[in-house]
């Protein structure tokens, strides 16, 4: 999809640039507020799903992508908190939108079958967008001038390329939308928790611990690389190979996933990421836990994918706007909660148990999904059997 890869550029561009330009002035203070702010506004998810349910995917797709593009115009302000809190507040209310309305758009105008190569080229273009965004914002800074100049030009591209992105919103299926819409006009947050209570509370619960242990590891990598002998000029190199062995993986997913069930995959996946990142505690060479890093990136590349696709064939088309949205609220949270109390791990424990306790939670969450997605698939499969039996009674 042409939309995510400008979406993503866009935004990596943004993100590398936004606190290298804050730091010139002395302003991170103000990064961090809208660095929170747009935390803050992600917690929105739930109520932006509800929306998507109603309006259909392609309408909180175009108001998405006009606001995360306002809120990172607004990031060439560097000396005002209020512009700050605003922008962060815009951007991400924006970014939500936009993720939502990608995944509903997925369930509402695909078949199960047409999923995975779907999903599989939206996580290629995701990688191949954040691999230019950031590769190229620093260059793209200097080359254009020195001091503000660079910065601010490089931020405003940003934002176009979002905003470009509003001619390449894929179109969708009226009569399927329409059909979706209908049935989720009466249907509310109550609806969704009294009709699918145990859906909506497992993939709020998989959702905050997946974003937990992600925010417990994923914030000290480079410190974590540095401890582990990897000299700090490397450190950066390590990382980008990261991204490349996952760029690789998602160019090759579709054709692996075709082929192989989502929840064995996951369950593989998953637990392969535990085990690459026990050995990321456990390494004392350098070029082990850097080997480590980059196998993990390939197999965090299944697992999420996968995951996905799990979600679109368990959630009700008319509903998935609201539970797309409770998983990236609940996402959010847990992520707020991992990096609250990452810092303080890292200093009480160290390094090393402190990944120790993001592998224990790694392998619970290879467990505990597939177990929750099968336990789903078995009820849905014995449902109708239940309904045939009682009407032939």
């Amino acid at each position: 999809m042409a939309y995510t890869f400008m979406f993503f550029t866009g935004m990596w561009l943004s993100k590398t640039v936004h606190p290298l330009y804050f730091n010139t002035h002395d302003d991170l203070v103000n990064f961090g507020l809208s660095y929170t702010a747009m935390a803050i506004a992600g917690t929105t998810s739930v109520f932006i799903g509800r929306l998507s349910d109603r309006w259909g995917p392609r309408a909180v797709l175009i108001g998405g992508t006009v606001l995360y593009s306002a809120g990172m115009t607004l990031r060439v302000v560097h000396d005002s908190a209020v512009v700050a809190v605003a922008s962060g507040l815009v951007a991400g209310v924006g970014a939500s939108s936009v993720f939502i309305g990608l995944r509903t758009w997925t369930l509402h105008n695909t078949t199960e079958e047409q999923r995975v190569p779907i999903v599989s080229r939206r996580e290629f273009m995701n990688q191949a967008g954040t691999a230019l965004g950031m590769g190229t914002a620093g260059a793209l800074a200097a080359f254009i001038g020195a001091g503000d100049r660079g910065y601010v030009c490089v931020l405003l591209l940003a934002a176009g390329c979002v905003l470009a992105g509003l001619f390449l919103i894929p179109p969708g299926r009226t009569s399927t939308v329409s059909a979706g819409r209908a049935k989720a006009g009466g249907a509310g947050f109550a609806t969704v928790f009294r009709e699918h209570r145990g859906l909506a509370l497992g993939v709020v619960g998989l959702g905050f611990l997946m974003g937990s242990y992600a925010s417990i590891l994923s914030p000290y990598l480079p410190l974590l690389l540095a401890e582990r002998g990897v000299p700090v000029a490397l450190v950066g190199v390590v990382l980008a190979l990261a991204s490349v062995v996952r760029l690789t993986a998602a160019a090759v997913a579709g054709k692996y996933l075709r082929e192989r069930s989502p929840l064995a995959v996951f369950l593989v996946s998953e637990s392969c990421c535990a085990a690459a990142t026990l050995i990321l505690a456990l390494s004392v060479s350098p070029w082990l836990a850097a080997c480590a890093l980059a196998v993990r990136g390939a197999f965090l590349l299944g697992a999420t994918v996968s995951q996905e696709l799990l979600q679109l064939n368990a959630f009700p088309t008319a509903l998935a706007g609201v539970l797309f949205g409770l998983v990236q609220s609940a996402f959010l949270a847990g992520d707020a909660l991992g990096g609250a109390v990452g810092g303080w791990l890292y200093h009480q424990l160290g390094s090393s148990h402190t990944v120790l306790i993001a592998t224990v939670l790694t392998l619970a969450n290879a467990l505990l999904v597939p177990t929750f997605y099968g336990r789903l698939r078995r009820l849905s499969e014995t449902a109708p059997e239940r309904q045939s039996a009682h009407a032939t009674s």
